[in-house]
């Protein structure tokens, strides 16, 4: 029994991708600043673990019976940096190569990063940090401030526009 042949498909065009712009460039380079900011602060403070959990439980009004669990806490929460940075350089691999391809969901996300990320480091203020902490969060902050003013520049917003019809009828 022999089966009847098909004629092969014919070769697939290649897919015109628009060039992205570049008032995209800067967001691109800021995105990954903070993220190099954000993993450079990690590893001093996880070096530095020690001496940062002693000031900042020295520079809060702690109960002596409170001293070891308030520790173990702030142990914690700097590992868990350690997890959550390594999570966000996975994400933000993505969040690049999207943003790249003018991808809105990818827009809209490192709106939200700049934005959140702003609120969130001003609010770190109210922790006791040492001073060499503060000066990079500050730097993080004018980069995080940068990269909202690059991100809602009219050429990058026309380049990443949402190619999908909301409403069909």
């Amino acid at each position: 029994m022999t089966y009847p042949t098909y004629p092969s498909p014919p070769p697939a065009l290649p897919v015109e991708r628009p060039t992205p712009p570049r008032a995209l460039r800067p967001v691109v380079a800021l995105l990954l600043t903070n993220l190099g900011l954000s993993i450079v602060l990690t590893i001093a403070v996880l070096i530095l673990r020690h001496s940062v959990i002693d000031y900042q439980i020295a520079h809060r009004h702690i109960a002596p019976g409170q001293r070891s669990v308030t520790r173990h806490a702030l142990s914690v929460t700097i590992w868990s940096r350690v997890f959550g940075n390594l999570v966000v350089s996975i994400v933000y691999t993505f969040l690049v190569r999207a943003l790249l391809r003018g991808r809105r969901w990818a827009y809209r996300r490192v709106l939200f990063i700049s934005i959140a990320g702003m609120v969130g480091l001003l609010l770190i203020f109210i922790s006791p940090y040492p001073a060499w902490m503060r000066i990079e969060q500050c730097v993080q902050v004018v980069v995080l401030a940068a990269l909202l003013y690059f991100v809602t520049r009219p050429e990058v917003r026309a380049y990443c526009v949402d190619t999908r019809r909301r409403f069909q009828r």
